[in-house]
């Protein structure tokens, strides 16, 4: 069973669209405000940790717990990042590859596919 077919059997339309509309929104944005932590770090990564911690809560709602544990494990790594003045290229290039994981995610959502599974590359911790 794709993942549209669960999400639409198991809770309300309206509620499907607004986690839809969220991914559509961090699909679009996730990239950008990567690369945006060479100019403003403060700003964005706490745009990232916001984003990772609403599809925390989004996804533990709607029981989706690949989803949800990925981004509880991302969100602690931000939360360390936050406390550092600017990043590192190891931290860079792993948010690269948790943005890689999302958009891999975001397609199978799109085409009501399961998940994929989790890439190894995002489990190597960077230094911060």
């Amino acid at each position: 069973m794709g993942v549209q077919d669960y999400l639409y059997n198991e809770f309300d339309n309206e509620i499907i669209e607004e986690f839809l509309m969220m991914l559509d929104v961090m699909e679009d944005n996730m990239d950008l405000v990567i690369e945006g932590l060479y100019e403003d770090y403060e700003f964005n990564i706490n745009e990232l940790f916001r984003m990772f911690h609403n599809l925390k809560s989004a996804t533990g709602f709607l029981k989706l717990e690949r989803i949800n544990k990925f981004c509880h494990f991302v969100e602690n790594i931000l939360e360390k990042a936050r406390k550092k003045s600017k990043p590192t290229e190891e931290l860079i290039n792993w948010l690269f590859d948790v943005a890689e994981q999302f958009h891999i995610w975001y397609q199978n959502i799109n085409n009501n596919e399961e998940l994929a599974p989790l890439s190894p590359k995002v489990l190597k911790i960077p230094k911060i």
